[in-house]
């Protein structure tokens, strides 16, 4: 994201993840499993955003399901006003943070938050979706690799 678009093909975005706010994770993790076959990882409480999360894998890309701690909480808010849940936002990859914060300013994409670390230890930053056409958007720093984290969780599982 710099500049007035991609500059080359390695500078558009990939999908890292898609997240969906659950009211039941562990009903939620169960679904994708019994329904599609996914490999579900095993919860995981992130304290600090109030959130706990399983990733669900696919061949192409992962889910985040996304069960809030509090009511009070983002996902705790998204959920009162979607009891059932639905999608909370989409994961675009950058290769630096930071630039593409800037660069999303420029471009009047109103980000969220400042770029900041994610759970995993990557820089992330959120979109308005009153700018992205009602989506929230994520954008994080690519993993040090070439496949998203999540895929490649899920690779790491096929092996064992």
């Amino acid at each position: 994201m710099t500049g007035d678009g991609p500059e080359t093909e390695s500078d558009v975005p990939s999908i890292d993840h898609v997240a969906v706010a659950v009211p039941d994770l562990e009903q939620a993790a169960a679904f994708y499993r019994n329904a599609f076959g996914a490999i579900v990882d095993d919860p995981v409480e992130v304290s600090e955003h109030a959130i706990r999360i399983a990733i669900v894998h696919f061949a192409n890309v992962s889910l985040e399901l996304m069960q809030p701690l509090t009511s009070d909480s983002p996902v705790g808010r998204f959920l009162a006003r979607h009891p059932k849940g639905g999608l909370h936002h989409i994961s675009l990859t950058t290769r630096e943070a930071a630039a593409a914060f800037a660069a999303a300013t420029d471009r009047g994409l109103n980000p969220l938050t400042e770029p900041r670390t994610g759970y995993h230890g990557r820089q992330l930053f959120f979109l308005d979706p009153k700018s992205t056409f009602g989506t929230m958007i994520e954008i994080e720093e690519k993993a040090a690799h070439s496949e998203t984290a999540y895929c490649s969780r899920r690779r790491q599982h096929e092996r064992e």
